[in-house]
């Protein structure tokens, strides 16, 4: 992996040594740079996590991706600036499910000076913009609101926002290293089962200075000291808005841009 080429891509120009300081600029300049975007899960392209392949989608494409491949790549960059990064396997509790999610989503434990963070590039949403410290009630104002830590008696550690007045919960982690036959089972199953969220709709996230810039269901948000939202329609406005709000300009054949339409519609 050309670690040069990947910083460019942040926008960090030269490899930071290894600490806390380091771990934090690096986080907010991917969330920043890289956008959180499931296009490729609706146009029907096969995902390959392995990190030649999101090295050339994320990096010299200019491509963004979610948590398996926006972590997994992550995690390389880390490990080669000297980091010593660990997958975990997590569970969205986001929209309030009724059952027990599975595992679909993957974050990395980073640790430091004895300490364990949680270090995380690809959940979208109201994500944590900062390392979290893995910490039975460890709390932080990330710029975007609090978000605290808590042990969970079933799965690991549950990640909250403090949001319209109530603790609301974003995914629980499990501390133990996952495998890559749980990353690769957790990411077949967000890529293809019916029930997954991905596969119904586009949604796109890129982190500002003041806020976040969305696109969910056709909805066009820019959030920072005042939220402002607009209706997007149709595929030529929508392929306009990827690539002035999110950089995004995927090459389509005619029947990725007949799937697309229809999806929009």
């Amino acid at each position: 992996m050309q670690v040069k080429d990947y910083l460019f891509r942040i926008g960090i120009k030269t490899p930071p040594l290894p600490s806390l300081q380091a771990l934090l600029c690096l986080q907010d300049a991917h969330m920043r740079h890289v956008p959180f975007e499931n296009l490729d899960v609706l146009l029907g392209r096969r995902l390959n996590l392995s990190i030649n392949a999101l090295f050339d989608k994320i990096v010299t494409r200019q491509r963004g991706g979610y948590c398996f491949e926006l972590n997994s790549l992550y995690g390389a960059l880390l490990t080669e600036i000297g980091f010593e990064p660990v997958p975990m396997m997590a569970r969205v509790w986001l929209r309030d499910p009724v059952d027990i999610p599975p595992r679909t989503h993957l974050v990395n434990r980073v640790k430091i000076e004895g300490k364990d963070w949680i270090s995380d590039v690809g959940f979208g949403g109201r994500a944590a913009r900062v390392p979290l410290l893995i910490e039975d009630g460890y709390e932080v104002d990330d710029g975007d609101g609090r978000i605290r830590i808590c042990k969970d008696p079933q799965f690991g550690y549950r990640i909250s926002r403090f949001q319209d007045g109530v603790w609301s919960g974003q995914y629980t982690v499990e501390t133990q290293a996952a495998i890559k036959a749980d990353i690769l089972s957790g990411n077949h199953w967000t890529e293809n089962h019916p029930d997954s969220h991905f596969r119904h709709g586009i949604g796109i996230g890129l982190f500002t200075k003041e806020g976040r810039t969305s696109f969910y269901d056709g909805v066009l948000t820019h959030r920072g000291q005042k939220t402002r939202s607009r209706k997007i329609i149709g595929l030529n406005t929508t392929l306009d808005v990827l690539k002035t709000e999110f950089g995004l300009a995927p090459s389509l054949s005619s029947q990725e841009q007949e799937r697309l339409a229809q999806i929009l519609s």
